[in-house]
């Protein structure tokens, strides 16, 4: 099977009264797992995080630290999130990765509170190297709240990676600075929810209808949307077959709180085939 390490804090979120598994590593690692990839964790958390529980089948690479990051997450009825750091891990150590996963077929890089700094994408040897921008777009105050801030150092941290995942929430004048990161990756992915997403090259400008869905819980449908897009994108070479793909493994993670619904290779490949079908007629069956 080929291989996914995907890099940053597994988290505590609480939502609606209950703390549930999120993160983009573990969203982006049991995505891929379901979608039949081998999957590494590389990641730090407290002693109250279990792998072999929560994340089956994972390889993980944990720095133990005293706690274990957590967030408060709320929406509002327009889908804008707030958040509220309680906790947070240690920053994660590539020292704990051994030699049989420094050369993945895919690396994703999902810091959620600035959790990666020492070392990057060309620290390692994959083939495909994604990121997803919200860990190091987040300005954490004194009081744990998060709101968006500018990207300190993109130069360093983009080093060697290959496509860019970034919400148009994420940034602090919406999408409009998305263009600019092409300075240093050669893709970028502007999710936009159930909007879509626009897929920009240094070449032209893709706009990618979503696959919408009632959604419970859009908490980590972008961390889904960059691992299912590393699997597309190492399978076919094509990056507009890997946006649409990717957007219907989101379209699952969208109908259940935290990693419940995520969707296997066949639900998402028949999503795929119906979005495609209803595209043609013109029309979506929500």
């Amino acid at each position: 099977m080929p291989r996914l390490l995907v890099v940053g804090h597994v988290t505590r979120d609480l939502r609606e009264g209950r703390l549930v598994l999120g993160g983009s590593a573990a969203y982006g690692a049991l995505a891929a797992q379901r979608l039949g990839w081998e999957v590494g964790v590389l990641s730090a958390a407290g002693a109250d995080f279990e792998p072999e529980r929560e994340l089956p089948g994972v390889s993980a690479f944990v720095r133990l630290s005293a706690a274990t990051t957590r967030f408060t997450n709320d929406y509002d009825e327009d889908g804008t999130r707030h958040q509220v750091v309680t906790a947070r891990a240690d920053d994660v150590d590539l020292a704990l990765l051994p030699d049989a996963w420094r050369d993945p077929d895919a690396l994703l890089l999902g810091p959620v509170a600035g959790e990666i700094r020492d070392f990057g994408a060309t620290s390692l040897e994959a083939q495909c190297v994604g990121a997803i921008a919200q860990g190091w777009l987040r300005e954490i105050a004194r009081d744990g709240s998060v709101s968006a801030r500018a990207w300190p150092r993109p130069e360093r941290d983009l080093a060697g990676v290959h496509v860019l995942v970034v919400s148009e929430q994420d940034l602090p004048g919406g999408g409009e600075e998305a263009p600019a990161f092409l300075e240093w990756v050669p893709m970028v992915a502007l999710t936009r929810g159930w909007r879509g997403l626009t897929l920009l090259t240094r070449e032209r400008t893709h706009e990618v209808p979503a696959f919408p869905r009632p959604e419970v819980d859009p908490t980590g449908a972008g961390d889904v949307f960059a691992a299912a897009f590393l699997v597309g994108y190492h399978e076919t070479s094509d990056p507009l077959q890997a946006a649409a793909f990717a957007a219907c493994a989101a379209s699952c993670a969208v109908e259940g709180v935290g990693t419940t619904s995520l969707g296997d290779r066949a639900e998402v490949e028949r999503r795929l085939a119906q979005r495609e079908r209803l595209l043609e007629e013109g029309e979506w069956d929500e």
